[in-house]
């Protein structure tokens, strides 16, 4: 993410005033079914408007703007997907990510909120319903699956040449995944290790997302669930090899995320490892950005949420009983933590 004085040192105040603009320009496009039309064969304004129910005007203004931002193709008054849009923006495709840029607008609704947000140092979401809040959650969840998918991936990939993780594809591994929103950060655990049982804890709403990408992928028959508040559900003692907590601690604070680690040093193995996913800023909290943007989110949208640094995670594990801490490179995301029980 490049610093904003970059933009400025250049002359790009004008810009500056509009950085929001092309997430709302795809929200609306996606909103109003601007994709799946062209893909049924509306190419020019007339029959675009018609087939989203739209005017002409407005309709031409979208998507010139869209071609611009590198969302359609253009060939003079025809407008086309290209490789880009049929990935992510039709639904029929594995790789689609509507359902969290539909969100765009109510995320900006919430970020409005941070002048009160900074002055009280308490969360915004009281203007949202508590439905609101949890079909709120249900997207994001959904959407972030295509996220992190690719670094969830890899870590598995990684992990295969790691000597602290030295697991055959045939061993009989238990996992934990903890807070587990679409189970993106186990389901390559289950692909992957032919006889692997997996654990996944969250809020039966989002255990209902879950279950579908489990479904996707094929792996019903190695996954079991529990539903309902991570603080509050027994996660048991010495049972599993693998405990995962994948982009949970950032939102559930520092006290919290210290009583989350202890209980999953509980719930492991002699042997066992403790996976943590997450948005890591530098020992001085000067960057990367999107872990910083990440703590004003967790202002706004929780009660004791944080961003917090390698050196406050390797305290709290080794507070915990681990007994080494370890950090694995995976491109694309912050290194994952992992500590060693033994």
């Amino acid at each position: 993410m490049i610093a904003i004085s970059e933009d400025l040192t250049r002359g790009a105040w004008d810009e500056l005033s509009f950085h929001f603009a092309p997430q709302i320009v795809l929200s609306t496009a996606l909103k109003l079914g601007i994709f799946p039309a062209i893909a049924e064969g509306a190419e020019d304004i007339d029959s675009i408007a018609s087939a989203t129910e739209c005017s002409t005007r407005g309709v031409r203004m979208l998507l010139n703007c869209m071609v611009s931002l590198g969302l359609l193709e253009k060939d003079r008054e025809r407008y086309g997907l290209n490789n880009f849009s049929r990935r992510y923006f039709l639904s029929s495709s594995g790789d689609y990510i509507g359902g969290l840029l539909t969100r765009g607008d109510q995320l900006m609704e919430l970020w409005l909120t941070l002048p009160e947000a900074v002055r009280t140092g308490k969360p915004s979401l009281s203007f949202w319903t508590d439905g609101e809040n949890s079909s709120f959650d249900v997207d994001i969840a959904d959407g972030l699956f295509q996220v992190h998918k690719g670094c969830a991936w890899r870590l598995v990939e990684v992990l295969q040449d790691d000597p602290h993780f030295l697991t055959k594809r045939d061993a009989s591994i238990k996992v934990l995944d903890a807070a587990a929103g679409s189970a993106v950060w186990s389901i390559p655990f289950a692909l992957t290790f032919e006889r692997a049982k997996v654990t996944a804890v969250d809020f039966f709403p989002l255990l209902a997302v879950a279950k579908r990408y489990i479904r996707r992928f094929g792996v019903e028959d190695r996954y079991r669930f529990l539903g309902g508040n991570i603080r509050e559900i027994d996660l048991g003692k010495g049972e599993y090899d693998l405990v995962l907590l994948g982009h949970i601690c950032h939102s559930e604070g520092a006290l919290w995320s210290q009583k989350l680690i202890a209980k999953c040093f509980r719930a492991l193995r002699d042997s066992g490892r403790l996976f943590i996913m997450d948005y890591v800023p530098d020992e001085e909290r000067k960057s990367p950005t999107l872990p910083l943007l990440l703590a004003l989110n967790a202002l706004l949208g929780t009660r004791e949420g944080d961003t917090f640094t390698f050196s406050e995670y390797r305290q709290w594990l080794m507070s915990a009983g681990f007994n080494a801490v370890k950090t694995i490179e995976i491109s694309g995301h912050s290194p994952v933590m992992v500590g060693l029980k033994s």
